[in-house]
């Protein structure tokens, strides 16, 4: 058996390693230690705030909630694009002790409809439109299906709702005493981005969240006076929870944008000095193959993130030299565990191989996918992980709650990996449900996935199991094609880095592949596509 742990003996006393309480605390002592500095910068919108501005709009935001019934425990909504009011809201929630509930941003109405009745939200605060999405209009739409909520704030547009300037305004002139916030109090319910069927809210903590941001932003190297942007939405835990309370905790700047593109994150980190940057491969990928990016002088990034299963290594490595950012790292993290399971020191020199050592207040173990008995070190399982800032459960889901947390606190992640002889854990599978049983032998798509994109032909990919009456599965690769190629070309590429069984018996070309709410590819889709024989196979 072998458990990695960085768990200190019994119970840490709060504050033991530096971590506020709460978002409130933190925002409160910014305020009173480096006021003046710029905290939040969202330069597309236009929206800038100090510490000090933050700590009065979130402190009236707070007020607000609390004058129009919000109770320590109510449940208020957040949609809304990554903007100034966001991070705002988001502390003013946390300081009328709310649960925070933030909302994915692709939700159409059914999604809307389903996050608002089961979370149970009592308030909604969202911008009247972005892109594509009439949130306001959603949500007027629902609002004979929504019996509890009670309270609908418009960040912008007009109308019979709430505005946030009205509900800023009230705050700043009323003198309602705010409650004390516990640090161990449900803080958020974070909806989950499966691949299939509705999302699960995963509870957690002020002090899970506030660990984890903490930890996180110290073994990235984050400092005061850093400028930290991302492309991960608000919404999303990385969001958040990394970037927005590791930035507070540590007196850096978050430097936000509402969606990515590849030359305009070039020239907002020219513009505005980041120092840090978070993203996921695609971004990385994208930024690095612009054809714009020697135009830009980016070479004040010093350190950054890359999660995601299907980070590659080699392409970490390039963008730390050639941006440069040279303390990039690749993580790992899961909602249910406050964010981020593991994560390399900023100097680690296997930080683009592997993602790192666990944070402190986390064991974890890799364990045999069906029997869950503990593997040794270097062989590939599930990744498990208990601690203090593991979530509480899943929000009125006991049965899936249990499935998911054993009796002695381990969380299965659902993640396939190893943990080296050093305590360093490896992505070396993707999810376990994606996993190929060929003839007896495991194959793990995002090993060939890996292999395929680096070929110039190949834009994006996903392998996923196809039914065989010999093998019992195969893989199959979906292609977005950059430019012309055979299947013939694809598999030669494939025999020469992986072994022969791992390499697609089919090779099927696409447009565009399906997604998820939260933007990740839904193979059970693309497996029925197949199955269908409404897929375009490669000649």
């Amino acid at each position: 058996m072998s458990v990695h742990s960085t768990m200190e003996s019994g119970r840490a006393p709060l504050f033991s390693t530096g971590f506020f309480p709460t978002p409130g605390a933190a925002l409160r002592a910014q305020a009173e230690a480096i006021g003046e500095s710029e905290a939040l910068a969202f330069p597309e919108s236009g929206g800038r705030l100090t510490f000090a501005g933050w700590y009065e709009q979130s402190t009236a935001v707070a007020r607000g909630l609390v004058d129009l019934g919000v109770r320590p425990g109510s449940h208020v909504a957040l949609l809304a694009e990554s903007r100034v009011e966001w991070p705002v809201a988001q502390v003013g929630i946390a300081l009328a002790g709310a649960t925070f509930v933030p909302l994915n941003t692709h939700y159409r109405i059914d999604d809307l409809r389903y996050a608002l009745v089961q979370s149970r939200s009592e308030v909604i605060i969202l911008s009247e439109r972005f892109r594509s999405n009439a949130y306001l209009e959603m949500v007027r739409k629902l609002r004979d299906e929504l019996p509890l909520l009670r309270e609908i704030i418009v960040l912008d547009g007009s109308g019979p709702e709430h505005s946030f300037d009205d509900l800023l305004a009230a705050g700043k002139a009323s003198t309602t005493i705010l409650p004390d916030v516990e640090s161990l109090a449900i803080a958020s319910l974070q909806y989950t981005s499966g691949t299939t069927g509705f999302p699960k809210g995963a509870l957690l903590t002020h002090a899970g969240m506030m660990r984890n941001a903490w930890e996180t932003s110290g073994r990235l190297g984050i400092r005061q006076g850093d400028r930290w942007t991302s492309i991960i939405p608000l919404f999303h835990c990385a969001g958040c929870i990394m970037c927005i309370l590791g930035a507070l905790q540590r007196g850096a700047a978050y430097i936000g944008v509402s969606a990515f593109d590849a030359e305009a994150m070039l020239r907002l980190i020219e513009a505005e000095q980041c120092t840090a940057m978070s993203g996921v491969p695609t971004s990385y990928l994208a930024m690095l193959q612009h054809p714009a990016r020697s135009r830009y002088d980016i070479s004040s990034l010093r350190t950054g993130t890359c999660g995601g299963a299907d980070c590659n290594p080699d392409v970490l490595k390039e963008c730390a030299a050639a941006f440069p950012q040279p303390h990039l790292v690749q993580l790992y993290g899961q909602t249910e565990a406050s964010t981020i399971i593991s994560c390399p020191a900023f100097d680690d020199p296997e930080r683009f191989d592997t993602a790192g050592q666990p944070l402190p207040g986390y064991d974890v173990r890799v364990t045999d996918p069906d029997t869950r008995a503990p593997l040794p070190d270097g062989e590939v399982g599930q990744i498990e992980v208990r601690g203090d800032m593991v979530m509480h459960g899943y929000f009125e889901r006991p049965d899936e709650t249990e499935a998911t947390i054993d009796a002695d606190g381990w969380l299965q992640t659902g993640d396939l990996g190893l943990l080296t002889t050093g305590g360093r854990v490896v992505m070396a599978g993707g999810r376990l449900r994606d996993m190929i049983i060929r003839g007896g032998e495991n194959i793990y798509p995002v090993e060939i996935e890996n292999v395929l994109i680096q070929h110039p032909a190949v834009g994006e990919v996903a392998v996923f199991a196809a039914k065989d009456s010999y093998y019992g599965e195969v893989p199959v690769a979906a292609i977005r094609l950059d430019a012309p190629v055979t299947s013939a070309e694809l598999a030669e590429f494939c025999h020469a880095r992986i072994a022969r069984f791992k390499v697609p018996a089919t090779f099927c070309s696409v447009e565009q592949f399906p997604l998820t709410a939260s933007g990740k590819i839904r193979k059970r889709e693309l497996q029925e596509q197949f199955a269908g024989k409404s897929m375009d196979v490669m000649s």
